[in-house]
């Protein structure tokens, strides 16, 4: 994955946050290609899956933090 790709896929991933809320809230997500490719709780188990799946290896990953640890709302 060329450095362009990386960092285009990881500003998009910034930018779909709030859409990633519903699904994958408190989760890691993977993303290649402006998609996520594996999402998971354990970061470790998220990268291995998204390099396994994808066969790169500089992957965007990203915390879906709802806020609620910041601001202790439920």
């Amino acid at each position: 994955m060329a450095m362009t790709d990386f960092w285009q896929d990881l500003r998009w991933g910034e930018q779909h946050h709030s859409d990633f809320l519903k699904e994958y809230k408190d989760q890691w997500v993977a993303i290649v290609g402006k998609k996520v490719v594996a999402s998971g709780s354990n970061l470790a188990d998220v990268k291995q899956k998204a390099q396994t799946k994808t066969g790169k290896i500089n992957i965007p990953l990203l915390y879906v933090d709802c806020g609620e640890h910041i601001y202790g709302q439920s």
